[in-house]
């Protein structure tokens, strides 16, 4: 990692350091948009997909619309490839993934919710990021979505989430909640014997 890419980590930690009491996910979402450029990062704590143990209940932070939030959880969480084994397989294995690179081996449902939902709201293609709180073990996932026309996701994003994530599990402890929330009731995932995509 160039000495540039390492200064903007460093920066967006020293942020996230210094974010007062139920503020991180505000913080955060604005540090990572002000030194690595990813626009409207959100966050879901404990996704069921990765959360196995869980009770089962997604909560969103983010600033995307009610109706966005609304539509994904009534129409197209089930089909979200992230869930999907592939996605799981990836998520779990270095810790980041792209719609881009789960969608070569998509179910038709899930090609839909990229092609049809996601691009209809702009995003051509979505960043994740697992994040595990070391005191509590409990997931939460940091999602950027991208537009193509403005900008892709490059192989450097890629390096800087791999590096980010376990950059910010120490400030995962403590609930960071308090900012715009959605949640979701989430189901079990489907499980689906494909190959994994993830190299």
């Amino acid at each position: 990692m160039e000495q540039l890419q390492y200064r903007r980590l460093i920066k967006v930690l020293e942020h996230v350091a210094g974010a007062r009491e139920g503020e991180l996910y505000p913080v955060l979402a604005e540090a990572v948009a002000v030194h690595l450029g990813w626009i409207d990062a959100f966050v879901a704590e404990n996704p069921a997909y990765l959360a196995l143990e869980s009770d089962g209940q997604e909560q969103y932070l983010t600033m995307f619309r009610p109706d966005f939030v609304e539509e994904y959880v009534e129409r197209w969480r089930l089909n979200n490839p992230f869930a999907s084994r592939d996605g799981i397989a990836c998520l779990t294995r270095r810790g980041v993934a792209t719609l881009g690179q789960l969608r070569l081996r998509a179910t038709e449902p899930e090609r839909d919710f990229a092609d049809t939902f996601l691009r209809r709201n702009g995003i051509d293609d979505m960043l994740k990021i697992v994040i595990r709180s070391p005191a509590t073990g409990a997931v939460s996932t940091l999602g950027v979505p991208f537009d193509g026309d403005r900008r892709a996701i490059e192989p450097s994003d890629l390096l800087m989430a791999a590096t980010l994530g376990p950059l910010l599990s120490p400030y995962f402890n403590a609930n960071v909640v308090q900012s715009p929330v959605r949640d979701l009731t989430s189901a079990e995932p489907t499980t689906r014997s494909r190959p994994t995509g993830c190299s």
